[in-house]
C-alpha cells in the first residue's frame, strides 16, 4: 500500500466552500467516511466552528449547483448529487453527501477512481485555505499519474502539491482529533498556545488571552481546564491502551 497526500491551497474567490473556511479560520471540516467507486461518491463530513460559519457551510453544501468534491470551480463541471444535514449539534454539523457523474470536475476521488479503479481509501480535511486529501492506494499504484491529471486544467487560484508518505502510519493508529473538543474549548486552547500562554516563561498571561478572545478570565480558565482535561485523558487513555495491547 502507498499513501499520498494531495494538498490544495486556495486564493479567495477560487472556490465557494473554501471561501467560507478562509473567512472563518476557526472552522474545521473532516471527512468521517468516504466511499468512492465508478458509480459515485458517498461521504459524511463533520464541520466544527462558530454557528454563522456552520450556517454558511450548510448553505453551500446543500446547493446542488456547487461541486463540493472539486478542488475548485470549473465552468464545464457537471455533477449530480444530494446532500443532507444528518445531525446538528452545538458548534458542529454532520452532512451526508452523495454525488455521481463528474465530467470535467477536479475531484481527487473521481480522478483516483478513474485512474486506478476501485479500492482506494480516502481521508479529507479542510481548514483555512487548505484542503488536504490523504489517499491510500493498493499495490504498487503510483499517485503521480493522479496528480498529473489533477494538475491538467486546475482552476485558477488553486495550487496543488503532492507528497508520498514513507509508511501509512496515520491509517494504523486511532487519531486524537481536535474536532472531538467543543468549539469554544478548542478556540480557547488554540489561542492560549498561539499567544504563548504555555511557554516557559509565559509570553502571555491568562488575562492577555482573555482580552484577545473578549472573554472573562473565569470563562477562559474554565474552558482551558476542560480542554486540558480532554487532552490529558485522550493521551493517557491511548497510551494505556497501547501498553495493554503490547
Amino acid at each position: 500500500m502507498r499513501e499520498y497526500i494531495f494538498t490544495a491551497e486556495y486564493e479567495r474567490g477560487a472556490d465557494t466552500l473554501m471561501d467560507v473556511f478562509i473567512s472563518h479560520p476557526d472552522l474545521v471540516g473532516r471527512a468521517l467516511r468516504v466511499s468512492a467507486s465508478s458509480a459515485g461518491l458517498w461521504r459524511v463530513d463533520r464541520f466544527v466552528g462558530p454557528d454563522d460559519a456552520l450556517d454558511k457551510v450548510e448553505q453551500v453544501m446543500t446547493d446542488h449547483s456547487v461541486c463540493n468534491e472539486c478542488l475548485g470551480e470549473h465552468p464545464d463541471c457537471t455533477i449530480d448529487g444530494e446532500h443532507e444535514v444528518v445531525a446538528d449539534e452545538r458548534g458542529g454539523r454532520f452532512i451526508y453527501s452523495y454525488s455521481s457523474g463528474g465530467r470535467y470536475c477536479h475531484s481527487v476521488p473521481f480522478f483516483t477512481t478513474q485512474t486506478v479503479g476501485n479500492g482506494a481509501l480516502f481521508d479529507a480535511r479542510r481548514r483555512g485555505n487548505v484542503y488536504e486529501w490523504r489517499v491510500l492506494l493498493p499495490g504498487d499504484t503510483m499517485g503521480g499519474e493522479v496528480f498529473d491529471r489533477l494538475q491538467d486544467g486546475l482552476p485558477e487560484g488553486v495550487e496543488l502539491s503532492l507528497k508520498q508518505v514513507g509508511s501509512p502510519s496515520a491509517w494504523l493508529n486511532a487519531e486524537i482529533s481536535q474536532m472531538d473538543l467543543p468549539y469554544d474549548h478548542r478556540q480557547a486552547i488554540e489561542a492560549a498556545v498561539g499567544f504563548g500562554y504555555y511557554e516557559t516563561p509565559r509570553e502571555a498571561s491568562l488575562g492577555d488571552v482573555a482580552d484577545e478572545l473578549d472573554l472573562p478570565k473565569s470563562t477562559l480558565r474554565y474552558r482551558l481546564r476542560r480542554a486540558e482535561r480532554w487532552l490529558t485523558n485522550s493521551v493517557f487513555s491511548e497510551a494505556t491502551r497501547d501498553t495493554v495491547t503490547t
